[in-house]
C-alpha cells in the first residue's frame, strides 16, 4: 500500500508539471520567443526549439496529464475500495478531485502565469524526454484531431499579430502604462494602411493655387501673401495642376535673376490614386523627396492635395502653427452632448471620445450627418446615427458648420 501511495503523490507530481508547463507555453507570446531566438543563452535556444511545434508540445502535455491522472485516480480507487469496500470508490473521487484539482491545476497553473518565461526555460529539457515517450501516440491524436477540423474548417493558422498589438496597446492604456495620446498615436501608426489619402486630403475647393500665367510680381505678392510654403501652379482652370512652386525657390531666383520665368523653378508635380493608403504615400514622399501630392480619381480629375503634414497629423494629432485655421475640437456640455466642428473628422472624434461612429462613406461629422439622411439637413433638425442624435446647430449656405451630438439614454 505504502508503494501505492508514493506512486499517487509522484503521478501528482508529474500532473502539476504537465499543467504548469501547458498554461506557461500558451502565455507565452510569439513575440517573446522570436527574441529567445536574438539570444545565444543555450537555454533560450533550446526552449525556442521547443516552442516552434507549440501545437504538438501542447498535445504531448495534455495527454500526459491525462494519463497520469486517470491512472492516480484508479490507484487511489484500488487502494480505498480494499479498505472501505464500495464506499472507497466515493472517497476515492472526493480526495482524487480535491488533490487535482488544488495541487495538480490551481497550484500549478497559477505560478506558470506568473513565471511562465522562467518555468518553460528550465523545463524544456524534460519536456523535450515526454514528447520523446509520448510522441507516437500524440501522431496518432494529432492526425485525428487536424482532420476534423480540416472537415469543419475550424482551424486556422493565421495569426493576427496587429490585432495582438492592438491588445497589448489597449490593455497598457487600462492599466495606466500608457497614456491615452500615446494609445490613439500608436493605433495610428497600426491603421496607416487602413485610410486612404481620399479620407483626409485637403478637397480641390479649398486648395490655395496660383495661375502660372499671371505677371511674375503678382505671383510673387500672393506667395508672400500665403500662409503656406509651397503652392499648386495651375493654367487655364484652378483643376489644371502643371507644378509646385517653393517660396523659397522663388526668392532666391528672385534676387539672382531679374528675368524670372517661373517655369524654371517650378518642380514637377506627383499625382496620386485616391485609393493610396497613407502608409504607401509615406514611403512615396520618403523616396520621391517630396512633401505634397495631388490626388485624382479613377478619370483623372482633380480631388484634392496632400502633403506629408497631413500624414504626420494623422499619426501625432494636428500641428498647428501660427498661419494655421484651427478647428475647435469637441465641447462637452452639462447635459453631456456634444459640440462639435462639422469639418471636423469622424476619425478624430472617434480617437477623442472613444467612440466609434461609421466612416466608410464620409470622412467628415458634416458629411457623415448628409450621407445618412440622404439630403441637406435644415437648422434644428435631428438625424438618427447608431445610438446618437446629431443635431445641426449652424449652417453657412450648403455646409454645416456646427452639430450637436448626444447618445441616446434607453431606459
Amino acid at each position: 500500500m505504502i508503494i501505492e501511495i508514493i506512486g499517487i503523490f509522484f503521478l501528482l507530481l508529474l500532473s502539476a508539471f504537465f499543467s504548469s508547463s501547458e498554461t506557461a507555453i500558451t502565455r507565452i507570446s510569439d513575440v517573446k520567443i522570436y527574441q529567445w531566438g536574438e539570444s545565444k543563452n543555450r537555454k533560450y535556444i533550446k526552449a525556442k526549439e521547443l516552442m516552434n511545434s507549440r501545437e504538438r508540445v501542447i498535445g504531448i502535455l495534455l495527454l500526459g496529464n491525462n494519463i497520469v491522472n486517470i491512472l492516480a485516480s484508479a490507484l487511489a480507487t484500488s487502494i480505498l475500495i480494499g479498505l472501505f469496500g464500495d464506499k472507497g470508490i466515493i472517497y476515492a473521487t472526493l480526495i482524487m478531485t480535491t488533490l487535482i484539482f488544488i495541487f495538480s491545476e490551481v497550484l500549478p497553473k497559477t505560478y506558470a502565469i506568473r513565471e511562465s518565461e522562467k518555468l518553460i526555460l528550465y523545463a524544456s529539457p524534460f519536456i523535450k524526454i515526454f514528447i520523446f515517450i509520448l510522441s507516437p501516440i500524440n501522431f496518432l491524436v494529432q492526425n485525428l484531431v487536424s482532420s476534423i477540423l480540416n472537415i469543419t474548417n475550424k482551424e486556422t493558422k493565421n495569426n493576427d499579430w496587429k490585432q495582438n498589438l492592438r491588445g497589448a496597446i489597449l490593455l497598457a492604456n487600462n492599466k495606466g502604462d500608457v497614456r491615452k495620446p500615446d494609445r490613439i498615436m500608436l493605433e495610428s501608426i497600426l491603421d496607416l494602411h487602413e485610410v486612404k489619402v481620399s479620407e483626409i486630403m485637403t478637397h480641390r475647393k479649398n486648395i490655395e493655387g496660383i495661375n502660372i500665367s499671371e505677371n511674375i510680381d503678382l505671383i510673387i505678392d500672393l506667395a508672400l501673401k500665403s500662409r503656406f510654403t509651397r503652392l499648386p501652379l495651375w493654367k487655364d482652370n484652378a483643376d489644371n495642376i502643371i507644378g509646385t512652386l517653393h517660396v523659397k525657390d522663388l526668392l532666391r531666383a528672385r534676387n539672382t535673376n531679374t528675368n524670372l520665368l517661373i517655369n524654371d523653378i517650378m518642380q514637377k508635380p506627383q499625382f496620386i490614386s485616391e485609393n493610396t493608403s497613407l502608409s504607401e504615400q509615406l514611403n512615396n514622399f520618403k523616396k520621391d523627396t517630396v512633401q505634397m501630392a495631388f490626388v485624382i480619381d479613377e478619370y483623372g480629375d482633380l480631388q484634392g492635395l496632400i502633403s506629408l503634414e497631413d500624414i504626420l497629423e494623422e499619426i501625432v494629432g494636428e500641428i498647428f502653427d501660427e498661419f494655421d485655421k484651427q478647428i475647435a475640437g469637441p465641447e462637452i456640455l452639462s447635459d453631456k452632448s456634444v459640440v462639435v466642428d462639422g469639418a471636423m473628422t469622424i476619425r478624430d472624434l472617434n480617437r477623442s471620445m472613444d467612440w466609434k461612429l461609421p466612416d466608410e462613406e464620409a470622412s467628415t461629422i458634416a458629411g457623415l450627418v448628409i450621407d445618412i439622411a440622404q439630403k441637406l439637413p435644415s437648422i434644428n433638425e435631428t438625424i438618427k446615427i447608431d445610438k446618437f442624435h446629431f443635431t445641426v446647430l449652424e449652417r453657412q449656405r450648403t455646409r454645416i458648420t456646427k452639430i450637436n451630438i448626444k447618445l441616446i439614454v434607453i431606459d
